[in-house]
């Protein structure tokens, strides 16, 4: 009886220790999306650049034009959310038009994209692309339940 009353114990001291780190490192994941949130868009820019570079074996020509693309994008990124903040709602063709200057936008950027990397790296790229765009989805489905 002592035994089982020890092993449950046990048992117990363990499962709150590993509830406790999981928050730890909840808490921490938060911290950093915080910090993250107050990177200048160069900053953002080579780090996007840098993570593609190891996703897909960049060269140092493809690098450096990527990162004035990301940079542009990053800045053009954060004018337009401080735009929105000013705005407050938009109605239906103001709404239109920023959905379709997005979308030109992304036009845009794929046909860059395409001029700068190889075939194979854009094919890689786009597959990056569509699979996280598809864990997103389920994640967004997987909270709601």
């Amino acid at each position: 009886m002592k035994k089982l009353v020890t092993v449950l114990l046990l048992f117990t001291i363990v499962a709150v220790r590993a509830q406790e780190k999981k928050e730890d490192r909840a808490s921490m994941r938060k911290e950093m999306r915080q910090k993250m949130k107050e990177f200048t868009p160069e900053q953002k820019a080579a780090l996007h650049v840098k993570k593609m570079t190891l996703a897909l074996d960049l060269n140092s020509a493809q690098q450096s034009q990527l990162l004035a693309l990301e940079t542009t994008k990053a800045t053009e990124r954060q004018s337009q959310k401080a735009a929105r903040k000013q705005q407050g709602e938009l109605s239906s063709e103001a709404l239109f038009e920023l959905k379709k200057n997005r979308l030109d936008q992304q036009i845009a950027y794929k046909k860059e994209m395409k001029s700068i990397l190889t075939e194979a790296q854009f094919q890689k790229w786009e597959e990056g692309k569509k699979r996280k765009h598809r864990m997103k989805k389920h994640r967004k489905g997987h909270k709601k339940r």
